[in-house]
């Protein structure tokens, strides 16, 4: 069965990190570039105009990565297998045109630039992951009080309950369920056989999870589920039941790191550490706060990035939820 392309989202923090508008190459041109009447646009100006919109981002990404480069161990293989794991995608996917899909509704740009934000995200990883406290409380502490279990589940979704009630019948007789939810399911999903990416609890809309849950892993609903978005067959692959620790110390642990990975105080101080410890020197007085804030996140005592942190959680906390689940179970 392929992996739903929802299995490949960038780190937050490494994508945040490189928002680098491609203008490079327009310093290395010279003369006119575009005329419209009596007024020409020249290399200068467009070069101009560009710096003050994008400089100092491009500027801070280039230092970024610079300094990744500087403090990994190997970045020609980051590099390697950034590329690599583009091309394993593209297969299994099914080809250029289905990534190049998939590239447009994750808004990852072009296959170029989502190789290179790969490449970022590799080097990131690899000096946080250095920096992660993995002592067994830390662990223990993260289990105890913010680690929870992903879900994941097929599903076909159908118009009615009739339709519903016949992938069942079908799966009951024999067919597979991958099978029936490619022919049947009006979900995103369905060329996946209705597999959906792994998700946490509340992403999807509550009679789903709640089915999910209900079942035990491996188990399909006897009857359809019906939501908002229609009429579900749900098979369970994972429901969420939260084992003890020494039974899902891996799984915890690789859900710890990667909490640390999207962490974006967290992330961005060690990369200001890193830049501020560094030998940076920007002579250009216009850039000269290119990457100000990631200086000064690295400036800030541990304990007042994490009331930070805690402060923006808990404004998130009372705010109204967002409604995610329509990425997941879209009506189309």
């Amino acid at each position: 069965m392929k992996k739903s392309i929802r299995t490949w989202i960038l780190t937050a923090a490494s994508v945040a990190l490189v928002a680098l508008p491609n203008f490079t190459s327009v310093s290395a041109q010279e003369g006119v570039i575009a005329t419209i009447g009596e007024t020409t646009i020249t290399a200068e100006d467009l070069y101009k105009d560009m710096k003050e919109q994008f400089g100092s981002t491009a500027l801070r990404s280039k230092i970024i990565e610079a300094v990744l480069i500087e403090n990994v161990e190997d970045a020609e293989g980051a590099k390697t297998k950034a590329a690599e794991e583009v091309q394993s995608q593209i297969e299994e996917l099914g080809g250029d045109e289905v990534f190049q899909q998939f590239l447009s509704y994750q808004q990852l740009g072009s296959a170029e630039q989502y190789e290179y934000q790969l490449y970022i995200r590799n080097l990131l990883q690899e000096i946080v992951e250095g920096r992660i406290d993995m002592s067994d409380e830390a662990i223990q502490n993260f289990y105890e009080n913010d680690y929870q279990p992903m879900m994941e589940a097929q599903h076909i979704l159908v118009d009615t309950e009739e339709e519903a009630l016949n992938a069942i019948e079908r799966i009951n007789n024999g067919e597979e369920f991958d099978t029936v939810a490619q022919e049947l399911s009006k979900d995103g999903s369905a060329q996946n056989g209705g597999l959906l990416a792994p998700f946490s609890p509340g992403q999807m809309v509550p009679e789903f999870e709640e089915a999910v849950k209900s079942l035990a892993n491996g188990e399909m609903t006897s009857e359809p589920v019906k939501s908002e978005f229609g009429y579900h067959v749900i098979k369970t692959i994972n429901n969420g039941e939260k084992k003890p620790l020494e039974e899902s110390k891996e799984e915890v642990v690789e859900a710890y790191k990667q909490s640390k990975y999207a962490d974006s105080n967290f992330t961005y101080g060690i990369v200001g550490e890193l830049i501020k410890n560094s030998d940076l020197s920007i002579e250009d007085p216009e850039l000269k706060n290119a990457v100000d804030d990631l200086i000064n996140l690295a400036d800030q005592p541990e304990d007042a990035s994490t009331d930070e942190t805690n402060a923006e959680e808990a404004s998130a906390e009372e705010a109204p939820a967002e409604d995610t689940s329509s990425e997941e179970t879209p009506a189309e």
